[in-house]
């Protein structure tokens, strides 16, 4: 009986310590467009004049099918705020589009303003377990000229000038939010509730339940004796 109840305390204690590494180890099972079809997550869109030109536009056939298969069918509902879709990354099975970019604990929103939500919503856990997913190419970004303009080489040299010396990086680092880092990664508890570790009990049960019809069928015999 003792050797029973000792075997099933330590695998009870195996499969918890099973649950919490699995708790610990970051997904990598959405890495693209077409996982995240796949996927049983929900996604979203900020609510803007122009929510379904780059869907629409999209030469992506990926993200067509993003549109199509989990935009589409959701209607109205499928368009948030920017609070709101931030608020059910971190709280639901929910995928949030940032820009062009794709956040989710794994929607449309400019990414500065949704960076800037979740450095102020956002724990040091949750910000380490945000992924992203590029949703669109950017496209290219070009100063309008007219042909054979003298002053093309000038900007061109100016243009490259501001790159080189770093100006350009210093007014994306005013103007835009960083994305938030993560620097709590491996610290921290993670909760685990009775659903987790419910098979590991009834082992344990069942094992100490037998046991005790063990024991109870043997004392008969040992009287006899």
């Amino acid at each position: 009986m003792f050797s029973t109840l000792l075997t099933s305390l330590f695998v009870f204690t195996a499969y918890s310590a099973k649950i919490v590494a699995i708790l610990q180890t970051p997904s990598n099972a959405l890495q693209t467009i077409d996982d995240l079809v796949r996927s049983p997550m929900t996604i979203g869109v900020q609510d803007t004049t122009y929510k379904t030109v780059y869907f629409l536009e999209s030469p992506e056939k990926s993200t067509q099918q993003l549109y199509r298969h989990k935009i589409l069918p959701q209607g109205e509902r499928a368009y948030l705020s920017v609070v709101d879709g931030i608020a059910r990354v971190r709280t639901g099975f929910f995928a949030f589009q940032a820009s062009r970019l794709l956040l989710f604990i794994v929607c449309k929103v400019e990414k500065s303003s949704g960076y800037d939500i979740i450095k102020q919503t956002f724990t040091e856990r949750e910000k380490c377990s945000l992924s992203e997913i590029e949703a669109f190419k950017p496209p290219l970004v070009a100063v309008p000229m007219k042909k054979h303009s003298g002053y093309r080489e000038l900007f061109a040299t100016r243009m490259r000038w501001q790159r080189e010396v770093g100006m350009m990086d210093r007014a994306r680092r005013v103007w835009l939010v960083a994305r938030p880092r993560c620097e709590a990664a491996g610290t921290g508890f993670v909760s685990i509730g009775l659903i987790d570790v419910l098979p590991a009990l009834q082992v344990l049960l069942r094992s100490a339940h037998h046991s005790i019809i063990v024991v109870c069928s043997a004392s008969p015999l040992l009287l006899l004796r």
